[in-house]
């Protein structure tokens, strides 16, 4: 941008200078919504990976539900993205599956699921 500022001086076209730095600006804003965006997707996917490594007695609804509630939080608090572009509708609906998921996790932690005896399962 400096050099362009300079010849458009020197050619006597200052106010060219203008747009294109409004322009700059504005991608600059993009690119750092964008990667605060994929930052949030990097940290969906660890989050994730986590849950699928966890064993069913560790597994804690409760904290999971927290979590998930926060992650949907911060992706709603990315300022300047396209909500309906595939990138944020993907993350979005990938989290609202977890959702969705953390309450039937739940229900089948519930004691009432306990199978007390096990002659009453038919395979």
């Amino acid at each position: 941008l400096n050099d362009f500022t300079e010849f458009s001086f020197k050619f006597g076209f200052p106010d060219d200078v203008i747009p294109a730095g409004k322009n700059l600006d504005q991608i600059k804003t993009e690119i750092r919504n964008l990667k605060a965006l994929w930052n949030h997707i990097d940290v969906v996917q660890k989050q994730a990976a986590e849950y699928f490594q966890l064993s069913w007695g560790t597994i804690d609804c409760d904290q999971m539900d927290d979590e998930i509630k926060k992650l949907r939080k911060r992706l709603n608090d990315i300022k300047g993205i396209d909500r309906k572009g595939s990138v944020y509708s993907g993350v979005n609906d990938e989290l609202k599956k977890w959702a969705n998921f953390v309450p039937l996790l739940q229900d089948l932690k519930s004691p009432d699921m306990e199978v007390k005896d096990l002659s009453l399962i038919h395979i």
